[in-house]
């Protein structure tokens, strides 16, 4: 029997009890029906207030009778009570975290909480971003719980589990799982019900890497090529290693990396990177810009100018880029 049902059971039997000592003061003692009822309910609840009723032997025994049964019922019920708030705590839980989750917009998703996920969760949250973690594993679920994150328990590959993430209201997402295939499988599903998403996909083989960018990904990462680059840097250039990790370090010198769209109302349409001045305007340093059906220009020339539709991408502190967000921006 359930809490849920031991309650209702109790309940009953506390009403068919009231209604027993009512009836049982009113034939034994003569007694109105209201005296009969307080009187049976001081009883029962044992509060010891004064007898509205004067009792002989029968009425005696009643109370005895209704107080023995009464004092049992009062426990059990309140024993069911708190089983059953206890049970529903994880359900309340649930709904709250479902309704803040509905509520976020222009949010992240890591699909996965293993090591790389976690590490995904922690960069994005460090950066004061708003994230949703999706894991099947019930052990990896309750550590990202205990991290703080906001967790949906469910399979990242299912349709419903990304709609419940808010995966048409969110910017961006993070496939991150163990298996190439469910990776693939995220992708394209994302992709699907969210083109403009913007999808970062985990892959451990190489020729998964092609697949997840034709299934939509925008950028495919290899941990272990890239742990392989990263080591062979360390061995053969270790002055360029050493910037790197500069530039990595976000959380110690604060520098960051953020890309700006030059839309048809931006100051910058039009305009050179020599004679936007950006970096004596803002601080912050050009080195890449994405034209529009264009590669990627790396370290551009200053007599570059800016077209409609390109993709500036820029290297500063939070207050340059805060600076070259003005900068760029139509608004």
């Amino acid at each position: 029997m359930t809490a849920e049902q031991r309650l209702t059971v109790s309940g009953v039997l506390l009403l068919v009890l009231t209604a027993f000592g009512t009836l049982g003061y009113v034939i034994i003692e003569s007694a109105d029906v209201f005296d009969a009822f307080y009187m049976t309910v001081i009883t029962i609840s044992t509060v010891g207030f004064a007898e509205v009723i004067e009792l002989g032997n029968a009425g005696r025994l009643l109370s005895v009778v209704l107080v023995v049964l009464g004092v049992g019922l009062v426990f059990y019920t309140a024993t069911a009570a708190v089983e059953l708030i206890i049970a529903n705590q994880p359900k309340r839980r649930k709904k709250a975290l479902n309704r803040e989750i509905e509520s976020l917009r222009g949010h992240y998703i890591v699909c996965g909480f293993g090591r790389v996920g976690r590490n995904a969760w922690q960069h994005i949250t460090d950066d004061e971003k708003a994230v949703v973690v999706i894991d099947v594993n019930p052990d990896r679920v309750e550590a990202a719980t205990a991290a703080g994150a906001l967790v949906v328990e469910g399979d990242a590959t299912r349709n419903d589990t990304l709609q419940q993430a808010g995966v048409t209201r969110a910017a961006g997402l993070v496939a991150s799982v163990a298996q190439d295939s469910d990776n693939l499988v995220i992708v394209l599903s994302s992709r699907t019900v969210n083109p403009d998403l913007l999808i970062t996909a985990r892959a451990n083989e190489g020729e998964a890497e092609e697949k997840l960018v034709m299934a939509g990904a925008d950028r495919v990462v290899a941990p272990p090529k890239v742990g392989g680059h990263r080591l062979a840097s360390l061995v053969l250039h270790r002055e360029l290693a050493d910037f790197v990790d500069l530039v990595h370090a976000g959380r110690t010198v604060e520098f960051k990396v953020e890309e700006f769209l030059v839309d048809e109302n931006s100051p910058l349409a039009g305009v050179s990177l020599r004679e936007s001045q950006i970096r004596g305007r803002a601080g912050a340093m050009v080195f890449a810009v994405e034209e529009p059906g264009g590669g990627l220009i790396v370290n551009p020339d200053p007599d570059l100018v800016f077209v409609v539709g390109a993709r500036v991408v820029a290297i500063g502190t939070d207050d340059q880029l805060t600076r070259m967000r003005q900068l760029v921006d139509s608004g």
